[in-house]
């Protein structure tokens, strides 16, 4: 293939996966969304999240156009997955037209075109994974390859607080079954992985560290612990056990603990705020967090809660029926207003603050195409390389750390997962579309040698 149709296969993949942007009009916003562009632009670091998307924002905006983020995002994950094809062709030959065949089966069959267009750093987690998945596979020899596929890995890791955890996770699973089946190449891949995972946490507590915020990987690391305890209902059941025993400013307020995290920790009107809000409420945030954790009654809750929440988690893969206005009044609206204002009008009149956009049809879509795909492969399983049957374990063991550390740590959230859920039909289109084509060249070249 030479360089100009590699490029062209590059730009085509990479505007395939802009193709809901393109659709609405300007990218996809969230509330973060808003947030992530001011950090970027004022070069704060937060107190909540890490600042490496919003610097992201900056530098790949040109601070010009959103549009140069969204591409440059895209356009990323377009040289990944084209290369993630490669493997999964490995000793068979393959063509522009496959490539762009198993490209669009992709962007069809599974919600990557979600995902990418999203201004939030939820696409680095597919990146994470197909870079991982990569850097597993690249032969030896490869040192350029191997060399960047880590850089783009340790950008992934730090660009969300919660990619080194599952990172390392994931990482030491793989070492653990490396050594139990003496595959020494991928114990020392897994041992790299580890080490990543381990440099990405210092390199966002130093960041902290340096900015004033302690060496700790997130300052309100504390709230959203709470945030878990009064999602599980464990908060609760702690002020019941202990307001008449410890003096805790939290017990004045024990009877309005919301039900939901998001509410605790974002809500003005929630214990949080009338306890002081983030850095006042330190303190007493850490004694019940070090009380829970140093209570086997609690221990054995939060475990129970984790493991319930983590099989919520990996079936909620689907993208969110209906895209969330975010006009007038929301975060994005006002910081796209104050830093891109040649782009507001473009942003306020795209069909998400319009008339909104569904997504439950296309998940309708994606739902069958999962259930059909992997009955398909299961029924060829026998022709699956040993190679490839491995890169589906890594991506399952990936997709369930995935789970266990959002839900665990965090909420239960569709955004969370579908952000890398979407490899696993996407190899099933690559593979299908391989197997179904080989046999499709095999049958012309065998109707062509009874011709002749």
């Amino acid at each position: 293939m030479n360089k100009l149709t590699s490029f062209a296969l590059f730009l085509i993949t990479t505007i395939l996966l802009m193709t809901i942007a393109l659709y609405n009009g300007f990218g996809l916003a969230e509330n973060d969304t808003g947030a992530y562009i001011a950090t970027g632009i004022k070069n704060i670091v937060p107190i909540d999240r890490s600042p490496f998307y919003g610097w992201f924002i900056y530098y790949t905006s040109l601070y010009s156009s959103l549009w140069y983020t969204l591409f440059t995002q895209c356009a990323l994950l377009s040289i990944l997955l084209i290369n993630y094809i490669y493997i999964l062709y490995r000793n068979t030959t393959i063509t522009a037209r496959i490539i762009l065949i198993s490209v669009i089966s992709v962007v069809c069959f599974t919600c990557v075109p979600w995902v990418s267009c999203y201004l939030m750093p939820d696409i680095f987690g597919g990146i994470l994974l197909l870079a991982t998945l990569l850097f597993l596979n690249v032969p030896c020899n490869k040192f350029t390859k191997l060399f960047l596929y880590s850089i783009v890995i340790f950008y992934s890791v730090i660009i969300h607080n919660s990619h080194f955890l599952i990172l390392a996770a994931f990482a030491l699973a793989v070492l653990a079954w490396s050594i139990m089946k003496k595959k020494i190449e991928l114990f020392k891949r897994s041992v790299i992985l580890l080490s990543i995972s381990v440099l990405g946490w210092f390199t966002l507590c130093a960041v902290n560290a340096v900015n004033g915020n302690g060496f700790t990987i997130s300052r309100g690391g504390h709230v959203f612990m709470m945030g878990k305890l009064v999602e599980t209902g464990i908060l609760n059941t702690y002020l019941n056990d202990n307001c008449d025993t410890k003096l805790l400013k939290l017990c004045d307020y024990k009877n309005d603990v919301p039900a939901y995290s998001w509410i605790y920790i974002w809500d003005e009107k929630s214990p949080l705020y009338k306890n002081g809000g983030w850095d006042s409420s330190k303190k007493e945030n850490n004694q019940i967090i070090h009380d829970v954790f140093s209570t086997c009654r609690y221990q054995r809750m939060f475990v129970q809660k984790s493991i319930i929440s983590t099989l919520k988690q990996l079936v909620q893969f689907q993208v969110q029926n209906k895209t969330l206005n975010m006009g007038e009044g929301n975060s994005p609206w006002y910081t796209i207003k104050k830093y891109f204002a040649d782009e507001h009008n473009e942003f306020n009149s795209s069909k998400q603050n319009t008339v909104s956009i569904r997504a439950d049809k296309a998940n309708t879509v994606y739902l069958i195409f999962l259930f059909l795909s992997s009955i398909m492969i299961l029924r060829i399983r026998h022709l699956i390389p040993s190679e490839i049957a491995m890169l589906y374990g890594f991506i399952i063991l990936f997709v369930t750390m995935n789970a266990f550390i959002t839900a665990t740590f965090s909420t239960v959230l569709p955004r969370y997962q579908n952000r890398i859920f979407w490899i696993l039909p996407a190899t099933n289109a690559i593979l299908l579309i391989k197997h179904y084509l080989g046999k499709v060249t095999i049958v012309n070249l065998f109707e062509k040698h009874q011709k002749e």
